[in-house]
């Protein structure tokens, strides 16, 4: 038994022509052309993350560490900082000619001159040889001639490297200096 209304009408024959290869063809350009596009652009981006990456890998493993810091007492005033650093654990080395070195108090804010307010030596070397670049192992002195600082009062010293974090350093002068020459201030 046959339902009424399904006679089907059975076409077989294939529409193939010029027409149809010619989209055929054209989806397969625009397909292959934002192949390309995706692939350059990733291609950008990829480079673009790796020299991110290097530069924050610079930033990060080149810090100093401020070791101690310890004021000369002259005149009832601390009027020189000897300031301890060295380069943190798998740092890269610091070219201290490149050191900026910012001294703030009460008063004023002022970037110290290096060999006039600011000098630098090598308390200890890992190759012997001291050569004006703090490599890991090394230990530098900054000797830091500032204005004086009296009793009680604040100041903050920055050390920035050319590469790397900036160091920031409150010191705090002591109620008294019960007449000593040299008066630790951190640790």
């Amino acid at each position: 038994m046959k339902a009424k209304g399904t006679n089907l009408i059975k076409n077989e024959d294939a529409d193939v022509g010029i027409g149809t290869l010619i989209i055929f063809i054209a989806m397969v350009l625009v397909a292959a052309v934002a192949a390309a596009v995706l692939i350059q652009t990733s291609g950008v981006l990829q480079q673009k993350a790796q020299q991110t990456g290097k530069e924050a890998t610079a930033e990060v493993s080149s810090n100093l560490k401020i070791i101690s810091v310890v004021g000369s007492v002259n005149g009832g005033s601390i009027d020189t900082l000897n300031v301890l650093i060295e380069v943190s654990a798998g740092g890269n080395p610091v070219d201290i000619s490149k050191l900026k070195v910012k001294y703030i108090n009460s008063n004023s804010a002022d970037f110290l001159t290096s060999g006039v307010t600011l000098n630098y030596a090598e308390d200890r070397t890992v190759d012997g040889d001291p050569t004006g670049v703090l490599s890991p192992g090394d230990l530098g002195k900054l000797t830091l001639t500032i204005p004086p600082l009296n009793v009680r009062e604040t100041a903050t010293i920055q050390i920035i490297p050319e590469t790397g974090s900036m160091v920031i350093k409150d010191i705090v002068a002591p109620a008294t200096f019960g007449g000593k020459a040299q008066y630790q201030l951190f640790p």
